[in-house]
């Protein structure tokens, strides 16, 4: 008992556990290195819970909660492994009941289907070359930014938002005296002949700031739910997590969306552990702090 509870046999352990992670730190994965990780930090926690159940009437109050904390991170990560991560390419419009599950290596059945209704983009200011022709002849080439307004051909016109793939520019167009109305400028030719026609003649291929996805979850005699996925902040359905990991358009022309859903139940536990390290540090700080010197010892 006094063995397991030691300080030099958690602090052996930590020493191996750092030395373990070397390989993964430099993007490698052998198998006897993963394993070795899972036995180290199992006797790690074994250590602190033999250390803190044996002395724990010696502790402080915030020692046993730094002690907690770590438990209970640490029990949230074995938990976690009990779930899986899959990814999946979705066209826009476009829907699936399967995934590559990581941890099986193959496409399984998710229980239910996950449709990309819709892909939105936001991109950094670019800028733009837009010709103006009043009845079939070319009055004007209006220079401006996405997102900011100009006066061209006596017009006040304005830059909603630009697509660049097909190339289509929102345009809000307010006319000397008159109502300010939307109009779409291409860059294709023809159309209508009459009246003032716009189209777009040059233009930078703008960056992408942001992307988000709507989704679309369906069951069996169940009504539809719905959500929003992005990169860093995931839709949350039935303890499962939905992220946007990015995307593109095919050879076809046709965008996608890529879906990592997340399966880890452990995530609760961890943030629960964290909330007892940072209680129990402040406290321990705290007592510092204010005077109370008497040293306990975090870990036996």
């Amino acid at each position: 008992m006094t063995l397991l509870a030691s300080k030099r046999l958690a602090l052996g352990l930590l020493i191996g556990l750092a030395l373990a992670l070397i390989p993964e730190t430099l993007g490698l994965e052998p198998t006897a290195f993963r394993l070795c990780r899972r036995i180290l930090l199992a006797a790690l926690s074994i250590n602190l819970l033999v250390c803190t159940v044996s002395q724990w009437r010696r502790f402080s109050g915030s020692v046993v909660l730094i002690h907690a904390g770590i438990l209970a991170i640490i029990a949230g990560g074995v938990v976690g492994h009990l779930g899986y991560v899959a990814t999946v390419n979705i066209h826009e419009g476009s829907a699936t009941a399967t995934a590559f599950r990581w941890d099986r290596q193959e496409d399984s059945d998710l229980g239910f289907t996950l449709e990309v209704t819709r892909i939105h983009r936001d991109y950094y200011p670019t800028g733009l070359r837009v010709g103006v022709r009043i009845d079939g002849e070319p009055v004007a080439l209006c220079e401006f930014t996405t997102g900011e307004s100009t006066t061209c051909a006596g017009m006040a016109i304005e830059a909603l938002s630009f697509e660049p793939a097909p190339p289509a520019l929102r345009l809000a167009v307010t006319p000397p005296g008159g109502a300010r109305s939307e109009v779409v400028a291409t860059n294709q030719e023809g159309g209508q002949q009459g009246g003032t026609v716009f189209q777009l003649v040059g233009f930078k291929t703008p960056a992408v700031r942001r992307t988000w996805v709507d989704l679309l979850i369906t069951l069996p005699a169940v009504p539809p739910v719905g959500g929003v996925a992005e990169v860093n902040h995931p839709f949350v359905w039935q303890g499962l997590r939905f992220f946007h990991t990015g995307g593109g358009i095919d050879p076809s022309g046709r965008p996608y969306a890529g879906i990592q859903i997340v399966k880890d139940l452990g995530i609760p536990m961890v943030y629960a552990g964290f909330a007892l390290l940072a209680v129990g540090n402040f406290l321990l700080l705290s007592r510092r702090i204010s005077g109370h010197r008497r040293h306990r010892h975090v870990i036996c």
